[in-house]
């Protein structure tokens, strides 16, 4: 591929990404130095599409926080998005030039266009140049200083894979492969603490997706710092930004970039008494005013930080609009800033971002799990899938030292675990031996939910009624799950046996996550006491109880590889109980069969019988529909034959797929 295919590819990812969205406003409402902005949910022009081609709240999410507002009639104006308000279809404004349109005129947003920085790295041809030449490196890594080998000696916990992937850093390009519960994050905090201490000179740049996680890793590499006794390191480390979560630094100051230690903690008081968007508008307009002068006050020193600190942390956003900056850090312009880089949650970013920043460092490591969510991509462009749909996971090479596989995981009880890995990881994840051997952590997982005993910890619900798209509510919602649900949560709650945060209820559609909601809130739940939410805001989370509510399987959101993924992510959070809500059109979806298929048969004690001792009786294949057999390592029902009675369909038990056999192979086997 070259570099104008690429160019090409981001063409059409920025054609297909809207610079703007007008939408019909229903009213606007003075509060205060503030403006509250209904919008009428049937009307959105997205720049490409036709108006009313999507919902309001289809495109209405925090992620156009800050976004500008413009506006033409009756006067022409401006103003900034202080917030969204998406179940209710708003906009709180600030720093209006003029009074917002009223009824039945438009607003029109302009979002920050990330992808506009990426693009430009990709314009800088000898820069371009270089990062396209780092591609084959990807999927045939080379050897790299064999003296940085590191053993993690103080760590005498870490599992063997985890301290088998300390030796990642032993190649140009590396992949960290953790699925969910594996403690990807630990084993990269413990990788970065040795890696600064085995080479005191090296400088490293630790990159993340959201800046949620780019603090839960640079925290993991200032834990794994003191517990290593590697203390003296600890100043060397900054986290750099200003979107921080300020309350997650509280004892570890040493890691922002402040002498005024007192301010850390002011901001983090400003932060936590964040008013509410629904209340008084006027509050919140002061509130982000203090907070913005507070984290002002840290945004200055960050380049003479960069120049000082040996491990530099920020999100690949930030790292995509400050790359020239970055690449000045280095005195030799042929030669990298960094040691090493670091992409955690690398699955998210896109191979085009990646290979962007990957002349920055000598060596590259890519943390993260291919199996969960992927880059966000809006071009059905073949070149945007190539480049800009896929992270460099895609490139990872199968086997090898340059991959380490994180196998044990420590969330998920036994049967959930069991069901992720047969799903999703082909088998290959397991409980963690020391989590085995924990009855602290065995109890933790054995705990009634209502009607579901301590031992179940996967449970169908079954529903009568199948999700449909509503134009009231403008998505897809089923309203039979969402009262379940809710009258679970309630009851949960009110049993007084769970915690609200012990329980998250996920979808994949908003619309039906408000309509939970409001279930929740007529049986006296509150808003925010019980996190709901879309599948795709869920990751990096976990709870005791996971509920999810497919709505509708034959959506074709919920169809394909992308799909494959939200149900693993949806899966994978729950740590006790899994509860599942299916109609029957659900469970015959190609997507959940599997599952339901799985669950059907892992209660199943018949005897498992030999297809080559059935394959020797005249009446075979039919003699074996129905039962349970064995076909070499695999074992499962047979459930259908074909109509000439040389092929039939074997449901494995462990993966729930429907494998298709040859009849004849079998009868050949028999007669050996």
């Amino acid at each position: 591929m070259s570099l104008a295919d690429l160019r090409e590819a981001l063409a059409a990812e920025l054609a297909a990404t809207p610079e703007f969205y007008d939408f019909k406003v229903l009213r606007s409402e003075r509060e205060g130095a503030l403006w509250r902005v209904t919008l009428e949910p049937g009307y959105v022009y997205a720049e490409g599409q036709r108006p009313g081609a999507a919902s309001a709240q289809a495109l209405l999410d925090d992620s156009l926080d800050g976004a500008s507002a413009w506006w033409g009639a009756p006067v022409k104006g401006g103003a900034s998005v202080l917030a969204v308000l998406a179940e209710e279809d708003q906009l709180l404004l600030h720093n209006a030039s003029s009074a917002p349109p009223g009824p039945d005129c438009l607003i029109r947003l302009y979002p920050t266009r990330f992808l506009n920085a990426v693009a430009d790295a990709w314009w800088d041809t000898p820069w371009a140049e270089r990062a396209l030449a780092c591609l084959p490196d990807l999927g045939q890594p080379r050897p790299v200083d064999a003296a940085t080998a590191l053993n993690g000696a103080p760590f005498r916990w870490l599992r063997p894979a985890q301290r088998a992937a300390l030796a990642l850093v032993q190649h140009s390009s590396a992949f960290l492969w953790g699925p969910p519960g594996t403690g990807k994050t630990t084993t990269l905090g413990v990788l970065l603490a040795e890696y600064l201490d085995r080479r005191p000179e090296a400088r490293v740049l630790l990159l993340s997706t959201t800046n949620q996680a780019v603090d839960l890793a640079t925290i993991a590499v200032d834990k794994a710092l003191v517990k290593g006794r590697r203390e003296h390191w600890r100043a060397s480390v900054q986290r750099l930004g200003t979107r921080f979560d300020a309350a997650a630094y509280a004892g570890r100051e040493h890691l922002l970039p402040s002498d005024d230690q007192g301010l850390i903690g002011r901001l983090a008081r400003a932060e936590a008494a964040r008013p509410s968007a629904r209340g008084d508008g006027t509050a919140l307009k002061a509130w982000a005013d203090r907070v913005a002068a507070l984290r002002e006050e840290l945004r200055a020193a960050s380049l003479q930080v960069m120049r000082r600190c040996r491990l530099a942390s920020m999100t690949t956003t930030r790292a995509a609009f400050t790359l020239k900056t970055l690449r000045e850090l280095s005195d030799d312009a042929d030669e990298p800033p960094f040691d090493l880089l670091v992409f955690d949650e690398a699955s998210q970013v896109s191979l085009a971002h990646a290979l962007a920043l990957m002349p920055l460092g000598r060596a590259r490591l890519f943390a993260g799990d291919p199996r969960q969510l992927s880059p966000v991509l809006r071009s059905p462009d073949r070149g945007a899938r190539r480049w800009l749909g896929r992270s460099a996971f895609a490139e990872m090479p199968r086997q090898g030292p340059s991959v380490a596989l994180l196998d044990e995981q420590s969330r998920m009880a036994a049967p959930i675990s069991e069901l992720v890995s047969a799903l999703f990881y082909e088998g290959a994840l397991r409980v963690a031996v020391d989590a085995q051997a924990a009855p602290a952590w065995a109890t933790a997982r054995r705990r009634a939910l209502g009607e579901t005993d301590a031992s179940t910890h996967v449970q169908l619900r079954r529903v009568k009624s199948d999700g449909a798209w509503s134009a009231a509510e403008r998505g897809p919602v089923r309203r039979e799950s969402a009262e379940a649900m809710a009258d679970a949560v309630a009851a949960a709650l009110h049993g007084g046996d769970w915690l609200e945060q012990e329980l998250i209820v996920l979808t994949p559609f908003r619309a039906q996550r408000a309509l939970i909601r409001r279930c929740l809130r007529e049986r006296g739940v509150p808003d925010a006491a019980v996190k709901v939410s879309t599948v795709h805001r869920a990751q990096g989370s976990e709870a005791p109880v996971v509920l999810f509510d497919p709505v509708d399987g034959s959506q074709p959101f919920l169809h394909g590889e992308e799909a494959q993924r939200l149900l693993n992510v949806a899966f994978s959070r729950a740590q006790a109980k899994l509860i599942i809500y299916l109609s029957a059109s659900d469970a015959a979806s190609p997507l959940l069969a599997p599952l339901v298929q799985r669950l059907r048969l892992a209660g199943d004690a018949r005897v498992a019988l030999d297809l080559r001792d059935l394959a020797r009786q005249p009446d075979f294949p039919a003699n074996a529909l129905g039962r349970r057999v064995r076909a070499g390592r695999h074992t499962g029902e047979v459930s259908r034959l074909s109509l000439d009675g040389q092929q039939f369909w074997l449901v494995n038990e462990v993966s729930g797929t429907e494998q298709l056999i040859d009849a004849g192979f079998w009868r050949a086997r028999a007669s050996e």
